[in-house]
């Protein structure tokens, strides 16, 4: 009986987790990646991102020559199981900074490099990452991809002018959907203006040809038109009779 009591408290209740597990197998993956290499990369998108993205990565960061972290995820969907994973890229950056403890650049970004999250910290030499990723985003077509936006976000970094280029991007190229969009538009037009040229053309013909009827038509009506009643033609004038021989 006192075995028995003495053993109770050992099985009181179950452990309670320090966070929900989705979340917490999410980021401790990311973290663990993280403290083996400086780059994360999804394996969700394998199409998008192929097995030599996180060497390609690492490559082009390393020119910033500051230490910097790059995750390639997808946002963080939100679920009754995982309520306290981030609800975005944004809230992911500093989640990464305090769970690795380690000072530099952060960049998380999605497979497509379309949406993402750039921040610094500590460090003795300050680079302007945020603006150079929003330059690089508004510089890019939407399909761009990854490896395009980060390789313009290190230039830009690099360049100096980065919050310049972040209040005045230079125009964005158009994308290919609407490259594809406009020449089937000017297609449409030119069709369209060939036809009505066409139109307009055998409208003009038809109308002479019409009128060229009618007045054909006036003509010959005139020329045999009878001499109006009332009026008779004069008969023709006898000659005189020749007279007889002389007497």
């Amino acid at each position: 009986m006192l075995a028995c009591c003495t053993a109770a408290p050992a099985f009181a209740g179950p452990v309670r987790p320090t966070g929900p597990p989705a979340a917490q197998t999410r980021i401790g993956a990311i973290v663990a990646q993280l403290e083996r290499d400086h780059v994360y990369v999804t394996d969700q998108v394998p199409r998008a991102l192929p097995p030599g993205t996180a060497g390609e990565i690492k490559a082009l960061v390393g020119r910033l020559g500051v230490p910097t972290y790059v995750v390639v995820t997808s946002p963080a969907r939100r679920s009754d199981d995982d309520t306290h994973a981030p609800s975005d890229l944004e809230s992911l950056v500093p989640v990464l900074h305090d769970r690795l403890g380690k000072d530099g650049v952060y960049v998380v970004v999605d497979p497509r490099g379309t949406l993402g999250e750039v921040q610094q910290f500590g460090g003795t030499r300050r680079i302007d990452v945020e603006d150079a990723y929003e330059a690089a985003t508004s510089e890019l077509p939407y399909e761009a991809g990854l490896m395009k936006v980060l390789d313009r976000f290190v230039d830009i970094a690099l360049s100096g002018q980065a919050k310049e280029r972040a209040l005045h991007p230079s125009p964005r190229p158009k994308s290919a959907v609407r490259r594809e969009l406009d020449a089937y538009d000017r297609g449409n037009h030119e069709a369209s203006v060939k036809n009505n040229t066409a139109l307009g053309v055998g409208s003009g013909l038809g109308g002479l040809i019409v009128l060229g009827l009618l007045v054909g038509r006036r003509v010959r009506r005139g020329r045999r038109r009878p001499a109006p009643p009332g009026k008779k033609k004069p008969p023709p004038k006898k000659k005189p009779a020749k007279q007889g021989g002389k007497r």
